[in-house]
């Protein structure tokens, strides 16, 4: 009787007990709640929203003012968000935004951006018709890599199928040959090109296109240039680009962002762009620089009288050399007359296509594509900031 009597009081207390750990784990919060933004707007444009990485995008037209925007939002009855949000809305850059409903939250990253659009000029009617082998493997780049990009034929901008105003830059890379093709001089292609730049179009020329700056008139100094036309050769050479301009290191210049320089025991810096193998010497430079304008190659006055007088940034030389004999990559800056930007890059080397050739590299595999990539690329998203 005894051992049913202590059964008995351990069953009731064990009740107790877990009446009232029970009672004490009960939760009033409310955890049934939706926090999530079900539209965003701004000016009846739809934002993209990804629930899994909690973003949302907005794509506006080009010259749209991000900084002055008024969106349009939808949530839960209940839901609040944070900040709030509000007519003149600043979205230079994304804005996290915290939604709070009852005892939930949820955190979104929300941006809106400006579509635009950069252009890849040719010759041929369209990509296809591309022929000539480092500007097959330029526009393949291009194209894998830029979903805003559009190609250009200068017939197109002549009979006015292509409206360049649309077009934040525009890159043409030419490694044809070293006269410019009859189109682009052209009256009603070059006026159309110049009014382009004139009006705050920004410009990359490669290779002989670093010509039509001249053609243009934003150049107008009559330097002496190498220009390399020839058919290439092969050795086993590692070419590079200067990034030491006498005294001036220009390696923080945006073009070089992310590129890993090598450094000399001088504190020389210089870039590889092209390993050994064959290469086709297309260089488009300016050489005696500093005899053009009455100095010295080392003196620093030389170095003032070619960028004051060209309104230039002088970001590149061949690599070696270390004084202002010659530049091959150049920032051309607006002017009171053309209000674009421009990357003149005229090196011999800056192949997108290392051709299969001879014995030392028989493949055609540039060790140093990445870095030609990387400098392109650069260029690109540096000329597409607006100005």
């Amino acid at each position: 009787m005894k051992k049913y009597f202590i059964y008995i009081t351990f069953i009731l207390l064990s009740g107790l007990v877990f009446n009232s750990c029970e009672e004490e784990y009960t939760s009033n919060l409310e955890l049934n709640t939706d926090v999530t933004i079900s539209q965003f707007s701004v000016n009846g444009v739809e934002g993209v929203i990804d629930e899994a990485k909690k973003t949302i995008v907005v794509t506006m037209p080009d010259g749209t003012d991000v900084s002055n925007i008024s969106p349009e939002i939808q949530l839960t009855e209940g839901a609040v968000i944070t900040p709030a949000i509000t007519s003149g809305m600043d979205f230079t850059n994304p804005i996290d935004f915290t939604i709070v409903n009852g005892d939930v939250y949820s955190e979104y990253t929300i941006s809106v951006t400006e579509q635009f659009f950069i252009g890849f000029l040719g010759t041929a009617a369209n990509v296809a018709g591309i022929t000539e082998d480092d500007q097959q493997a330029a526009a393949q780049w291009f194209f894998a890599n830029y979903d805003n990009g559009k190609y250009i034929s200068f017939d197109a901008i002549k009979n006015g199928e292509v409206d360049l105003n649309d077009f934040r830059v525009l890159w043409w890379y030419n490694d044809s040959e070293r006269d410019l093709p009859a189109i682009a001089h052209d009256a009603t292609v070059l006026n159309k090109m110049k009014e382009y730049y004139q009006n705050g179009g920004n410009l990359l020329f490669n290779g002989y296109a670093c010509g039509y700056f001249w053609t243009m008139g934003r150049l107008t100094n009559t330097y002496n240039m190498v220009i390399g036309d020839g058919l290439g050769f092969e050795n086993s050479d590692v070419w590079s680009i200067g990034a030491s301009i006498g005294a001036h290191d220009m390696t923080a210049h945006p073009i070089y962002k992310g590129i890993s320089f090598s450094t000399d025991g001088d504190g020389y810096k210089w870039v590889p762009i092209i390993g050994a193998g064959y290469r086709e010497d297309h260089n488009y430079v300016m050489v005696d620089l500093a005899q053009y304008h009455g100095y010295g190659n080392a003196d620093e006055d030389a170095y003032t009288a070619f960028t004051t007088s060209n309104k230039v940034n002088y970001i590149g030389v061949w690599g070696g050399i270390r004084d202002y004999y010659m530049a091959g990559v150049l920032e051309l800056l607006p002017t009171d007359f053309f209000s674009g930007k421009a990357i003149y890059q005229g090196i011999g080397g800056f192949e997108f296509n290392q051709n299969s050739e001879g014995d030392i590299n028989p493949d055609g595999v540039n060790a140093y594509q990445n870095n030609i990539n990387l400098i392109t690329k650069n260029s690109l998203n540096y000329l597409s900031q607006k100005n």
